[in-house]
């Protein structure tokens, strides 16, 4: 019997300029994250934070192949202000030489900014993002700062 996909309900979260769409199952489970089309005017890391610390409450759903979820846990790894190449989470995860796969973990990632695909940059040059760079720009500027509390 095929497994049923579960009910996902949208609701927003907020903090100062900053508002993220979730949705999420009737368990509370996280299954996506999606940042507004333009990044808000006085964006700053508080906003980030805040948002940051109210996603860390919730379960997350962590889909896709058994490579894909290894990588996306070690994502979640990556600390505020710090970043891996590509390569270095390929080797982290297990496979040196499945950069190109951990690209695609990144770019199929709904779970944003709870696993920091844009903590994951190019060797050369900042590489994608889904949002786009201007988005992966902002959100790096931020976590040059100290993480507010």
């Amino acid at each position: 019997m095929a497994k049923s996909l579960p009910r996902l309900k949208k609701s927003e979260l907020r903090s100062g300029p900053l508002a993220v769409t979730i949705e999420s199952d009737e368990d509370g489970t996280l299954h996506s994250v999606t940042l507004p089309k333009r990044i808000p005017e006085g964006l700053d890391s508080a906003a980030l934070s805040g948002v940051l610390a109210q996603l860390e409450k919730f379960p997350i759903a962590m889909d896709g192949a058994p490579f894909v979820k290894k990588v996306r846990q070690r994502m979640r790894k990556i600390p505020w202000g710090s970043a891996l190449t590509y390569s270095e989470l390929a080797a982290a995860a297990g496979s040196a030489r499945a950069a190109r796969a951990v690209g695609q973990a990144c770019a199929t990632n709904k779970l944003l900014l709870i696993v920091p695909c844009h903590r994951v940059v190019a060797s050369v040059g900042l590489g994608g993002f889904a949002c786009g760079l201007p988005w992966k720009t902002k959100l790096l500027e931020l976590e040059t700062e100290k993480r507010p509390a």
